[in-house]
């Protein structure tokens, strides 16, 4: 990747796959996608938030993340894709510092009184939840059916692929997909903000200007249909194939070779 930079001349890698804040274009969908979850969570409301694969649900979160008040609230984030049926409270519960009860039911009720005990407001956010058990969604139903009538003792934000929301329209899971106030949904980029996202990109790794014609985005564009991830990989590859070629440029047929040097692997 040395290479790379110099032949760019650039100080940071390009395209990585964790961006730094710098190189993210922060676009209509990701800065609504922030407000609808402060809304829920000034609204004591449970937010669902889906997006396929590589849409940017991870960079949501990050920045969301980061736009909390620290003094007034705590994020605690569980990714529990491989939790047996019984054990997500148990497992929320270690991630606070608790140690599990016997039963399930004195877990619970532990693990409230704790939440409403804190001096700041803990924000639960259950990535890849569509992966849940089913009675592990009827667990996060009954916790936050506690004193429905009162502000609950923590928010809730489900995370996951389209089919959570086919999930909770299942009448098993209908009680749980009530307490839902705040639905979002990622889309994919627009052709413009594939411009602007390789832009934004190049300029955090020091790109003193355009590196992609107008053409070569545009192919990007029709090729990765917008999802960020893709695009991020398809312009790593073409900036690889500019530089193979000699070009201090990206052109279409740079990023067509990197199409087939993708489907090649």
């Amino acid at each position: 990747m040395t290479a790379l930079l110099d032949h760019f001349r650039l100080h940071q890698q390009p395209f990585p796959r964790v961006p730094p804040e710098e190189a993210i274009l922060r676009h209509k969908g990701i800065e609504e996608a922030i407000a609808r979850l402060h809304f829920a969570l000034e609204r004591d409301t449970i937010a669902l938030l889906v997006a396929d694969s590589g849409y940017g649900k991870s960079t949501v979160l990050s920045l969301f993340a980061k736009s909390l008040d620290a003094s007034n609230h705590q994020l605690v984030t569980l990714s529990l894709t491989t939790l047996g049926p019984f054990s997500l409270i148990s497992n929320i519960a270690t991630s606070l510092g608790l140690r599990p009860k016997r039963f399930k039911g004195d877990t619970a009720a532990a693990l409230l009184a704790h939440l409403r005990g804190l001096p700041r407001r803990t924000i639960l956010v259950v990535d890849e939840a569509h992966l849940l058990p089913d009675e592990s969604l009827e667990d996060l139903r009954l916790l936050t059916a506690d004193a429905f009538d009162r502000r609950s003792p923590f928010a809730l934000v489900l995370c996951g692929q389209p089919r959570l929301r086919e999930r909770l329209a299942e009448p098993r899971h209908v009680a749980l997909a009530q307490r839902i106030g705040v639905r979002i949904r990622l889309r994919p980029l627009t052709e413009g903000e594939v411009g602007l996202f390789i832009a934004q990109h190049l300029k955090a790794a020091g790109a003193s200007g355009a590196l992609f014609d107008a053409q070569a985005t545009a192919v990007l564009f029709q090729h990765t249909r917008g999802v960020p991830r893709l695009v991020q990989n398809l312009a790593l590859g073409a900036a690889l194939a500019a530089m193979a070629a000699g070009n201090t440029t990206v052109d279409t047929v740079a990023v067509q070779q990197a199409v087939v040097d993708l489907e090649d692997l």
